[in-house]
C-alpha cells in the first residue's frame, strides 16, 4: 500500500476520486507503471480532503510510504516523511524536462524499496 497525496481537486472534477477523469490521470498512471506500483495498491487523497490528516497520520504510524505530488502536497505533509514528485498537471512546466522526471521516478523507485 502507498499513500499518494495530491494538491486540490480539479475545478471540473466530476467525481470525488482524486485524479479520476482529470487530464493528469494518464500521466499519474504512467508514473505508477514506471514505479512498478499498481493503482489498486494506492490510496490517493488530496491535501484538502476531510480524510487527509487521518490518512497521513495512519500511513506514517504504520510505515506506509507516502508520495506527495507537488509542492503544496509536500508542504501539507510537513514533518511526515514522504517522497516529493512533481505534480503531474500539464501546467507544470518541469514536466518538459524528461531527464529530470526520469531521474525523480528512479529516485522514488529506490526510495520505495527502502
Amino acid at each position: 500500500m502507498i499513500l499518494i497525496v495530491g494538491d486540490t481537486p480539479a475545478p471540473k472534477a466530476k467525481t470525488p476520486v482524486p485524479f479520476k477523469g482529470a487530464k493528469c490521470e494518464e500521466r499519474l498512471n504512467e508514473w505508477l507503471r514506471k514505479l512498478n506500483v499498481k493503482r489498486e495498491n494506492c490510496k490517493i487523497v488530496n491535501r484538502t480532503s476531510d480524510f487527509f490528516d487521518l490518512a497521513a497520520t495512519l500511513a506514517s504510524k504504520f510505515g506506509i510510504p507516502i508520495i506527495a505530488l507537488g509542492n503544496n502536497a509536500s508542504k501539507a505533509l510537513s514533518d511526515i516523511p514522504h517522497f516529493k514528485l512533481p505534480h503531474p498537471s500539464g501546467r507544470n512546466r518541469v514536466l518538459n524536462n524528461k531527464p529530470y522526471i526520469a531521474r525523480q521516478l528512479a529516485l522514488c523507485r529506490m526510495w520505495l524499496r527502502g
